[in-house]
Formats: structure tokens, sequence, C-alpha cells
């Protein structure tokens, strides 16, 4: 697995300041969810820094690697940068990287969520959404998740789903399955 330094130069090269302060959050973040639920702090350190590594492509380079790494989009990825470059990411961090299918997935969906993710997709999913820099997070979110993780995520799918119904956006199936499984967890 690559170190946490050599990768923290890497992704600090390919994203602007601004970018670069909310991945290192996101770290900050992770690792303190990471040693909550029992999770390798060193592994969440190197998915969070990466987490946003495609997100500041340009066109040329989205259609690049979407087609150096066949990356197959559906119809709402296909109109929103915002979802495509978590894949796209997930894609450059398992082939350039070596990161594992438990880290490459938690990059792949750390922007919808989805059904039945592992604790650490739970985790950067959470992360992202929470960190310090977001102007949207209050600690009321950052202290549901430590308390329970499942509650957390349904908070922030909330969230989200509400966020992008106010400003007529496309909802990705990914997140409203994420919800809808969360709340199934907490009904059983």
């Amino acid at each position: 697995m690559i170190k946490y330094e050599e990768l923290y130069n890497d992704v600090k090269s390919k994203l602007s300041e601004k970018r670069f302060k909310h991945s290192e959050g996101v770290v900050k973040r992770a690792i303190e969810y990471a040693q909550i639920y029992n999770v390798d702090t060193e592994v969440a350190k190197i998915v969070a820094i990466a987490h946003d590594i495609a997100k500041e492509l340009t066109n040329e380079e989205i259609n690049n690697y979407i087609e150096k790494y066949n990356i197959k989009l559906d119809e709402i990825e296909k109109k929103s940068k915002e979802l495509i470059h978590a894949k796209i990411g997930a894609n450059i961090c398992k082939n350039e990287y070596n990161f594992t299918e438990d880290m490459t997935n938690a990059i792949k969906y750390h922007t919808t969520g989805r059904e039945n993710m592992s604790i650490l997709e739970k985790i950067i999913y959470l992360a992202d959404a929470t960190e310090e820099n977001r102007k949207y997070c209050s600690s009321n979110y950052v202290e549901i998740i430590k308390k329970d993780i499942n509650q957390g995520i349904i908070e922030i799918c909330k969230w989200v789903i509400n966020k992008l119904l106010e400003n007529n956006e496309l909802i990705h199936l990914d997140s409203i399955k994420c919800y809808n499984y969360h709340i199934n967890l907490k009904n059983l």
C-alpha cells in the first residue's frame, strides 16, 4: 500500500489550495470517526486524502480517464461532474495506487452513499460531509455520528437529498437507496 506522505504530495499537486484544505479536513474527521469505530486510521487517512483526487480535472482529462479505465456512467452521472469525479477517483486510486476494493468503494460512493456500505465507506462519506471547513456542517451532525454512525448516515442523506430538491437537481438512485437502507436498519 502507498505511504500516506507520498499520496499526500501527489494529491496536493493535483488540487487547488482550497480543495486540498478540504481533503485535509476530511482526513482529520476520518481519523476521528475511525478511532471511534475501530477502523485502521492509516487506511482511513489514505482514503480520505485521496477521495477528491479527480475533483478538479478538466473535461478533456475526464474524457481521457473514462476511456482509459472504461468507466460506465449512468444517465444521472453523465449530467453531473459532481458524481463523475468519484468514479474516476476510485479508478485512479485502484489502478495507480493499488487501493483495495473497500478503499476504492469508499471513494466511489463518497458522494452518493449506497446500500450496505462498509464501515470505511461510511466513515469517508460522513467525514467528507462533516469536515470542519464545510459551511453547512454543524457540530450536531458530528455528535450524532459519534454516537450512532447509521443515524449519522440518515441525517446526512436527508440533508443532501433536501439540498438537491431545493436546487431542482437530480438525485442519484444510490442516495435514495442509501437513505432507505439505513431507515430500514433502524426499523428492524
